[in-house]
């Protein structure tokens, strides 16, 4: 399958490694971006193109990957449907559910693959968290937390489009914790009821984007659940990604006596009170995948486009992301819990 590449910022990056991976199955054909330095990395490797109409008239690729700036989602994957390619979007899908739905509709009248990047659902530890929820070993989940604070200037200069609300879709919860509210759905189940608080007290920041936010849920199985998330904390030490609360047993990913992973305490595996947590054994319950989530991701959208199926992360089902996350803003400014 030849692919072509949209933006080559560190997204773009993980994805090519992830073509060059699959050489058997994939290669990289073609590349665009407006940046003269980034393209020169890909001179005799592949064609480079600066313009966008230029790439989708002229590259020969079989489908496209886009890992550009919010704003360009719909419009380029569109676009990009509309030409006859496949289609891989970085995440979030887009900026609304208005928008995602223009691009399945587009899809689907070209009879294309529309995926998703939401490269957690093919994270290793995410997969085994799934499967591990799914065994019962935790019992029924009635608590759920999950966060994500990581400081975007060092990777995003004062001007970006991505503190502008209006281009980037919001802030923090939008540009960052798309990660963690996918997963929630991707390991829990759907959300019923979000209640969110927000902080807008960054001076980088426009048009309401959240720098920091704290989302209050209510699952469609009776549990509840807690978000946190914040794109300016200064230096933040490092956090745990999920905790999961069981009748029978406590799972959470992040460090524990000095290690990172994912960690797991259940009756099934002892009642002794000074048992402690036990490593999860990831290979058991994520067999065949890779620490690279990317190359994970890609190997899958191969094989959907390929056989025909959905891929996991199909738009149609990526949507309702897109449409928790409008929940979880219409609540912020309402002042008011908001049911789906």
């Amino acid at each position: 399958m030849k692919f072509g590449v949209v933006g080559l910022g560190w997204p773009g990056q993980q994805h090519i490694q992830a073509i060059e991976v699959h050489k058997k199955e994939a290669s990289l054909s073609a590349v665009c971006d407006m940046d003269p330095a980034k393209l020169s990395e890909f001179v005799g490797k592949c064609d480079t193109f600066s313009d966008i109409d230029q790439f989708f008239n002229e590259a020969d690729m079989d489908a496209v990957i886009l890992a550009v700036p919010h704003q360009l989602h719909a419009s380029l994957t569109v676009q990009a449907l509309d030409a006859g390619k496949h289609v891989m979007i970085e995440k979030p899908m887009a900026r609304t559910s208005e928008e995602c739905r223009q691009m399945i509709e587009a899809a689907q009248r070209n009879n294309k693959t529309l995926m998703v990047a939401q490269n957690w659902r093919y994270e290793p530890w995410c997969v085994a968290a799934k499967a591990i929820v799914e065994s019962g070993e935790l019992g029924q989940i009635q608590a759920v937390r999950t966060e994500w604070l990581l400081n975007f200037r060092d990777a995003f200069p004062k001007g970006s489009w991505i503190y502008n609300g209006e281009l980037a879709g919001g802030g923090a919860i939008t540009s960052l914790a798309i990660h963690n509210v996918d997963a929630l759905r991707f390991i829990i189940g759907d959300i019923s009821e979000v209640y969110t608080n927000e902080l807008y007290t960054d001076d980088w920041s426009t048009n309401e984007a959240e720098n920091w936010a704290m989302v209050q849920m209510k699952f469609e199985n009776g549990a509840i659940g807690h978000l946190f998330t914040g794109y300016t904390p200064f230096f933040p030490p490092d956090n745990g990604m999920l905790y999961v609360y069981g009748e029978k047993g406590t799972m959470f990913s992040g460090p524990y006596n000095g290690e990172s992973g994912l960690w797991i305490r259940s009756e099934q595996r002892s009642t002794d009170p000074s048992a402690g947590y036990e490593r999860v054994d990831i290979e058991k319950f994520a067999p065949g995948l890779v620490g690279h989530p990317q190359t994970n991701q890609l190997k899958h959208f191969i094989d959907s486009v390929t056989n025909g199926t959905h891929p996991e992360s199909d738009g149609r089902k990526i949507i309702k992301t897109i449409e928790l996350v409008e929940s979880m803003y219409a609540s912020g400014r309402e002042g008011k819990p908001y049911k789906k």
